[in-house]
């Protein structure tokens, strides 16, 4: 396993220059050219969005890589059908079905192609890219990959668990170091919120080009939506506040 402050030992400040803020739920942009049930947009948009974290991960002099459109029309984090769990429930990444079932747009095969070609592999080279770019100039790449979760399961959610933690950190075996993996829990809880490790999600993303490199490092970091939404609504003071505490912990 990668060890993270050994890495930090070798490149000193350069540690941030590594960084990719990888953020693919933020929008609620859906293009015009769409196969909706017009009804069942908002809501459900509304619903799977997470509301603000463009904002809460925004860091000077780091590289981000926003997804500009909303997860309902392309969830860039989903696997191909055959791989991606969610699938059975109509949420591969291309969302067929709403969380409770109910037809969200039809399974046109010649659309999803269009969507699969055209927003769902370019995201993923631009990813790739990234990752190449940060190994090539600093010698690794550090990613962090950006979420939100409701304090109410989803009823599609594998894990229902109804006590979840303020905070959510997946992790991958090979690619989240473990004494990184600590330090951040620490100064999360240190902060005053709870912590729990690969629940309610697990993982975090690396690109499959990547899979087993000891130069490529993640971590998924997933915040509730309570913290910092009322009544469905973003609360800008509370944004600002998470915003600065992740300053804290990733710029050193």
């Amino acid at each position: 396993m990668i060890n993270f402050y050994d890495t930090i030992k070798l490149f000193g400040d350069e540690i941030t220059k590594s960084y990719i803020f990888h953020i693919p739920h933020s929008s609620l942009l859906i293009p015009e050219d769409n196969n909706f049930i017009f009804n069942k947009i908002d809501s459900e948009n509304e619903l799977f969005s997470d509301h603000a974290t463009d904002q809460i991960f925004d860091l000077p002099n780091t590289s981000k890589l926003i997804f500009p459109y909303s997860r309902i029309f392309c969830d860039v984090e989903r696997l191909n059908d055959e791989l991606e769990t969610m699938y059975k429930f109509g949420r591969g990444f291309y969302y067929t079905n709403t969380d409770s079932g109910e037809r969200l747009r039809f399974n046109d095969n010649t659309y999803k192609k269009y969507i699969y070609d055209n927003f769902y592999i370019p995201h993923h080279q631009k990813l790739i890219h990234l990752v190449n770019e940060k190994i090539n100039e600093v010698g690794f790449a550090t990613i962090i990959d950006c979420h939100s979760f409701p304090d109410t399961p989803f009823e599609t959610d594998l894990d229902k668990t109804t006590e979840r933690p303020d905070i959510c950190l997946g992790v991958d075996n090979f690619h989240t170091p473990q004494d990184w993996l600590i330090e951040i829990k620490d100064m999360f809880e240190k902060a005053g919120f709870s912590v729990k490790i690969n629940s309610p999600y697990s993982g975090t993303i690396i690109p499959l080009e990547f899979l087993k490199n000891d130069k490529v490092i993640s971590v998924m970091i997933e915040i509730n939506r309570k913290l910092y939404m009322k009544d469905g609504v973003v609360v800008n003071h509370l944004v600002n506040r998470l915003n600065t505490l992740i300053k804290h912990i990733f710029l050193f």
